[in-house]
């Protein structure tokens, strides 16, 4: 029998706080799951859980190093609400706040896809080469049958 691993969707990675990443390189959101009008304390909200891999520096992008949380929960509204067909997949972004379209509104954060060919195939290539070490640790791993 083949081992099918899989990760438990748990909100482990904390929460998403776009301001602190907004110099980002790019940007790897992989959703597993996605809440319309979960609760919350400050009142319910769309939310996404999802696993978020960060290349802060041009350095974390070539040496395919990002920092990576698991299980991290993203609320804010607009970008919430574009991950609810990504459950499952994976999109390569970076966040942009855009200024409120009324008085006193506050500004609106925003994916905006990477759209460079150099930075999406080193992501790829990260992607890739750590799928690898996963297969190679679950074929490793011992078979209790």
């Amino acid at each position: 029998m083949t081992l099918n691993l899989k990760n438990i969707p748990t909100q482990a990675g904390g929460w998403f706080k776009p301001k602190e990443v907004l110099d980002a390189e790019a940007i790897l959101v992989e959703v597993s799951a996605w809440d319309r009008q979960r609760p919350t304390p400050n009142g319910p909200k769309d939310s996404a859980l999802a696993t978020v891999s960060i290349f802060r520096t041009p350095e974390q992008l070539s040496s395919l190093t990002p920092e990576v949380s698991q299980g991290m929960r993203i609320e804010q509204t607009v970008l919430a609400r574009d991950l609810e067909t990504m459950v499952g997949s994976a999109v390569l972004v970076t966040v942009a706040q855009i200024p409120p379209t009324k008085p006193g509104a506050n500004p609106a954060w925003v994916w905006r896809q990477v759209n460079d060919a150099a930075t999406r195939n080193q992501v790829i290539a990260y992607a890739e080469q750590r799928d690898k070490a996963v297969e190679a640790a679950v074929t490793a791993a011992p078979t209790f049958d």
